[in-house]
């Protein structure tokens, strides 16, 4: 008996590259929710053959970032209350595993860092930072999954991220209120880490979850998404020291 005949080919790297690209454009809003995607468009915008951009949306789609549909083709997965809730609702749980395992299992040096970015969180936004402050608590968070040292829990959690990651950026521009919430439950968060109470990690994270659930969705009901971001300068911040 021979092998079946296969046409898999192995990522070629470009391609995840281009989708590391188009995700950054996605996330800090650049593409607008709904934007169509025009394979030949993106090509000649970014200087790549279609096999590299064909891959990108396979990842993309993968991870929620964009829908295909038969007579619309690609666009930009829209961003909706619906959408908002069920990414949420299974965050709020994810997280809380998280919290509660990384209580148990976290090294002191682990805590330690988690300790430095929630200070550097609070710094940012004494300053009146919101794009540091947003880098530093997007830090926490992924510190915090990984010190569950849950290697599934970690590999299921960041495709979640990928489309939460949107949200949260959004509502961190728009609202101080974003910050105040996220700086609070992820300061109580913290302190049950470092007093290893599991249980008590657990609920904080997942309340932290759902507070921040009930700002977003306020925050996404009262904006206009299509003139949300006005300059396309939202990368180029995101990257600010």
């Amino acid at each position: 008996m021979t092998a079946p005949r296969t046409s898999f080919k192995l990522p070629t790297g470009i391609g995840t590259e281009v989708a590391r690209a188009f995700s950054d454009y996605i996330v800090f809003l650049k593409w607008e929710p709904g934007k169509r995607l025009i394979e030949e468009n993106l090509c000649a915008e970014f200087g790549v053959s279609r096999s590299p951009v064909r891959e990108a949306f396979h990842i993309l789609e993968a991870d929620g970032l964009i829908v295909r549909t038969a007579r619309r083709g690609v666009r930009v997965t829209p961003m909706s209350q619906q959408d908002l809730a069920e990414v949420y609702k299974c965050r709020a749980a994810l997280a809380g595993l998280a919290a509660g395992e990384a209580a148990k299992v976290a090294d002191d040096a682990t805590l330690a860092q988690l300790q430095a970015l929630w200070s550097k969180m609070s710094s940012a936004m004494a300053a009146g930072k919101v794009m540091p402050f947003f880098n530093h608590n997007v830090a926490f968070t992924r510190g915090l999954y990984a010190a569950s040292a849950n290697v599934t829990l970690i590999r299921v959690i960041a495709g979640l991220e990928k489309q939460a990651l949107r949200y949260r950026y959004f509502a961190h521009r728009h609202s101080r209120e974003m910050l105040e919430v996220s700086l609070k439950g992820h300061g109580d968060v913290l302190e049950a880490l470092l007093t290893r109470k599991s249980a008590l990690a657990q609920r904080r994270a997942n309340q932290l979850m759902n507070d921040t659930h009930e700002v977003i969705s306020r925050i996404l009901a009262a904006s206009d998404l299509s003139g949300a971001l006005g300059p396309a300068d939202a990368l180029a911040d995101a990257d600010e020291e």
